[in-house]
């Protein structure tokens, strides 16, 4: 009699097993919504994913363009340079990344190993203000200066995308199953609205409170002083956690889905992009996204109406909309397909912005003053805005991650091997060739519309020509560019019959392949 009817192969259950053992089998094999990620693991993952947004990344522009005081025209001509470094680093890395098997998994090792030198890259960034002599700081024009921001920028970006491309791959390997992994993010991304955001809500109302005369200058200390002080002391902080928390994470991590035993092809991990169509349609359609000015309305109310924390403000009522999103994703996905979420969530939202963008611009107070120059005024719709906006964002957070892992999981159902790190580098870099555009033209397009890059430390407001088209490129613009993006997913032909038939199929392979890699191990 055999005992361990569980470690039985399919062929010996058949011959040795009972029906009802056959049918348990059966059952496990196509069953695409068990749960195997444990409570430790989420929690786990949790903080691991806040601690990629627990900084203050938010006020890098503000850093570099108002406290370290590097010149338009030489960010600029740096982001020409770093463009090209971008698309050759991330080709290595994703090279590398592919080709790694270890007992650990493929991605888990770089998880490890990249959250303690990104963190102390980092920290030595924000500290360059303290660690440059103050004549330095003062010449926009000082190349010493802009050497040390160019070799840290580009150092930031190389550790970051083995961090970056590991997690997106391993996102796709912590679970084989989709409701599974549709709870985790579910969960992880709720409780990363209040976690992650924090040290950028911190330093947020800093900045408002010495902008606005809550925190008092003194001779001594100027409000542009306060400022670099603010960020000189969260910017290494918070990195430092965030690579303890990504160092920690990678110890207990965990990859279920089995990589191909042969490593495949970086060439023919690109040739997978531009021959399967859902996978094409969907990294047009998020290039497209990423085109724009760099101007977002965080920018605007900074620069415009001198309260970084409106947003968080006007915001205070859509905390009753948030949980929506992410309570319902699991039951919205098993009515609808992963590509009509993603649209919708992505294309309703940025159109609201088109009517505040006219309320703005045409009302005004007695006074004279266009609506989107005051705070009063603008609080409201930007209130209606955030409700609508956190009514939709679970399903957008969710599914921007749920498309990404459906594309991988199409991929292996077609061919019978998985690719995500070639993958996620090669949608990496077809987005990041309109960022960096983006990034390039930005302190063109900042220089043209007037914008004065010392006005917000020293308290002075913006012309009123860069004012108007800094409230036009953050609300209108954002808003065309997101319905022309969702376009190319009409192409997208994986609709909810076929994924759930996919996920079927793809079970009953996957247990093969895991008996064929023990087999493989154990010789």
């Amino acid at each position: 009699m055999i005992e361990n009817k569980q470690a039985l192969t399919d062929e010996e259950l058949a011959q040795y097993g009972t029906d009802e053992e056959i049918e348990r089998r059966l059952h496990r094999l196509v069953k695409v919504d068990r749960r195997v990620v444990s409570r430790k693991e989420t929690i786990g993952y949790m903080l691991f994913d806040g601690s990629t947004g627990f900084n203050i990344d938010g006020q890098k522009e503000l850093f570099v363009d108002s406290i370290l005081n590097v010149g338009l025209n030489k960010q600029s001509f740096f982001n020409v340079f770093a463009g090209i470094w971008d698309v050759v680093d991330d080709l290595i890395i994703g090279g590398l990344i592919e080709k790694t098997r270890t007992r650990w998994g493929k991605f888990v090792p770089y998880i490890f190993i990249s959250g303690l030198p990104l963190a102390v890259v980092t920290a030595v960034y924000w500290l360059l203000p303290v660690i440059l002599p103050n004549s330095a700081i003062a010449n926009s024009d000082s190349i010493p200066k802009f050497l040390a921001y160019m070799l840290l920028e580009m150092l930031m970006e190389a550790i970051s995308n083995f961090k970056t491309v590991a997690t997106a791959g391993y996102l796709s390997t912590i679970t084989p199953y989709p409701s599974d992994r549709r709870r985790l993010l579910a969960v992880t991304k709720y409780c990363n609205l209040f976690y992650s955001g924090l040290p950028n809500t911190i330093i947020e109302f800093m900045l408002d409170f010495i902008t606005n005369g809550i925190i008092k200058t003194t001779e001594k200390r100027s409000s542009e002083q306060m400022i670099k002080l603010s960020l000189v002391i969260l910017g290494p902080a918070t990195a430092l956690v965030a690579g303890l928390v990504a160092t920690w994470y990678g110890t207990i991590a965990k990859e279920r889905v089995h990589q191909s035993v042969e490593t495949p092809k970086v060439i023919d991990s690109l040739k997978l992009v531009f021959t399967h169509k859902p996978l094409l349609m969907y990294m047009i359609s998020n290039a497209m996204s990423s085109f724009g000015t760099g101007i977002s309305t965080n920018n605007y109310y900074r620069w415009v109406l001198f309260m970084t924390t409106f947003e968080t403000i006007a915001g205070i009522p859509s905390v009753a909309f948030q949980p929506i999103g992410y309570t319902k994703y699991n039951s919205l996905a098993s009515r609808y397909s992963t590509r009509t979420l993603y649209m919708a969530s992505h294309a309703i939202p940025k159109a609201c912005y088109i009517p505040i963008f006219f309320y703005g611009l045409i009302f005004k107070d007695r006074e004279g003053n266009a609506f989107f120059t005051k705070r009063g005024p603008m609080i409201p719709v930007t209130a209606i805005w955030e409700c609508i906006y956190a009514a939709f964002s679970g399903v957008t957070n969710i599914s921007n991650d749920e498309i990404r892992n459906e594309c991988n999981d199409y991929i292996e159902w077609k061919t019978g091997t998985r690719n995500e790190a070639m993958l996620s580098v090669a949608s990496t870099i077809i987005c990041k060739i309109p960022s960096r555009l983006n990034s390039i033209l930005n302190p063109l397009i900042k220089k043209w519309i007037g914008y004065d890059q010392t006005a917000y430390p020293q308290l002075r407001p913006q012309p009123p020509k860069a004012q108007k088209w800094i409230f036009a490129m953050s609300t209108l613009f954002p808003a065309v560019l997101s319905a022309l993006s969702i376009l190319p997913m009409f192409g997208y032909r994986i609709d909810k019959d076929t994924r759930d038939r996919m996920y079927r199929e793809l079970n009953e392979r996957r247990a093969a392949k895991a008996e064929l890699m023990s087999a493989t191990e154990a010789e």
